[in-house]
């Protein structure tokens, strides 16, 4: 039942009375309300209601007879829409240094006319923040042919119509990819002074860094250069220790740039540019979305190692062989090492060794080869930690034994941890 009455104490405007009855018919808000205005005037009139067909021309309907109100202005909408093509140049003006191929509009709308909406609400009402978003939308749509996108937009252009508000949120530009680190000493990421929390002091030489260069900032600042970006942040499928090589196939990653002002980057010439740091290399990048992130940080990969171990005694063939033997697909209960206590729960993990060769290579050393759960530690795997790593290669052994080299040399794709299997 449509409310008439409420034209009586507010003078709503065409479209906004149609927007309280904005489920019922597919036709605009701006039709529905001039339509029912309308055909209430024709029954006023017959009816000689004339208290109604004066709130009726207080709330713009021209054609009746013998009554011309002043036409008040709309309490709800405010002539927000009328207002549309100003705050459109003003939205123009703002994106125009950003490359950015879909977008969405985020409306505003004042708590007072959120309380408005609350009182004269019905069943079928559409909220005006839904219109003018889809309005807006659909005008700024034709005007820079690009598409409205719900779920990924590059950009949301932020409005309150009330006060002509406008403000941007850039969307982060991910690109994935893997790396291959080929040489020791470089942390994954940008690792700042203990001291100065990067402000720069004498322990670091004024750097602000522990380390001056790291695989994130070989791989992020030519992309952060040609995005004309104003960060990034580097999110790595786990990661390896400063003097471990990350070898074969490379480690899954997703580079996120923050507030890009460029999208449509030739990857292929960034991959060349990357690689020619010869410390670095990345393979097959390309774009992505912000849930590969997700996927990247939290989903297991198995690995495989190569471990160059020193034992403090001469090992035989036979003993290596007892090694492979007891190891394979063998629990392991790893309490959090010491040397990274300071950063880790202290937690017994439970971790699966799925197979380990081993090779002599003279009277006290030998190379492992180990296949594993991601989350192993490799070097307590092989020293035993004092006992807090069960079994380790120095118990089996009964040898003290340590990690003297070790590279990652394949990270599994599809391949979760055995917990999670």
């Amino acid at each position: 039942m449509i409310n008439y009455e409420i034209l009586k104490k507010y003078p709503l405007c065409d479209r906004c009375f149609g927007r309280l009855y904005g489920k019922v018919l597919n036709t605009t808000n701006l039709v529905r309300g001039k339509s029912l205005k309308i055909a209430k005037a024709i029954e006023a009139e017959i009816n000689k209601d004339e208290e109604m067909l004066k709130a009726l021309s207080r709330s713009g309907v021209k054609e009746i007879r013998g009554v011309d109100e002043e036409v008040k202005e709309c309490p709800w909408c405010r002539g927000i829409f009328n207002r549309m093509d100003k705050l459109l140049e003003e939205v123009l003006e703002k994106v125009k240094d950003y490359e950015f191929n879909t977008f969405l509009i985020g409306t505003h709308i004042p708590e007072e006319i959120k309380e408005f909406e609350e009182e004269i609400k019905t069943e079928y009402m559409e909220s005006i923040k839904q219109e003018f978003g889809r309005e807006f939308g659909k005008l700024l749509a034709r005007t820079i042919n690009k598409k409205p996108d719900k779920e990924n937009p590059d950009i949301v252009i932020h409005i309150n119509p009330y006060t002509e508000e406008i403000w941007l949120q850039v969307n982060p530009l991910f690109i994935k990819g893997r790396y291959r680190k080929l040489v020791r000493g470089i942390p994954q990421t940008r690792w700042l002074c203990g001291f100065c929390k990067g402000k720069g002091c004498v322990y670091c030489n004024f750097t602000g860094k522990k380390y001056l260069v790291s695989v994130e900032e070989i791989i992020g600042e030519p992309i952060l250069k040609a995005t004309k970006g104003k960060d990034y942040r580097f999110h790595g499928a786990g990661r390896e220790d400063i003097d471990v090589r990350m070898l074969g196939n490379g480690r899954p990653f997703v580079i996120e740039i923050k507030e890009p002002r460029i999208r449509n980057i030739n990857l292929k010439k960034l991959e060349e540019e990357i690689n020619k740091d010869g410390r670095v290399e990345v393979l097959n990048l390309e774009f992505c979305r912000r849930k590969d992130k997700v996927i990247i940080k939290n989903v297991p990969h198995k690995k495989t190692y190569r471990a160059l171990v020193y034992c403090e005694d001469e090992v035989s063939e036979e003993e290596l062989k007892k090694l492979e033997e007891e190891l394979k697909n063998r629990e392991i209960y790893q309490r959090t090492p010491k040397r990274v206590l300071h950063r880790r729960a202290d937690l017994v993990r439970v971790r699966k060794v799925y197979k380990v060769e081993a090779n002599k290579v003279d009277r006290n050393h030998f190379e492992l080869i180990i296949y594993c759960d991601g989350g192993l530690y490799i070097k307590e795997l092989i020293s035993g930690d004092e006992g807090r790593t069960k079994p380790s290669v120095s118990s089996i052994l009964n040898k003290q034994c340590i990690c003297k080299e070790l590279d990652v040399i394949k990270v599994h794709d599809g391949e979760t941890n055995g917990r999670n299997e």
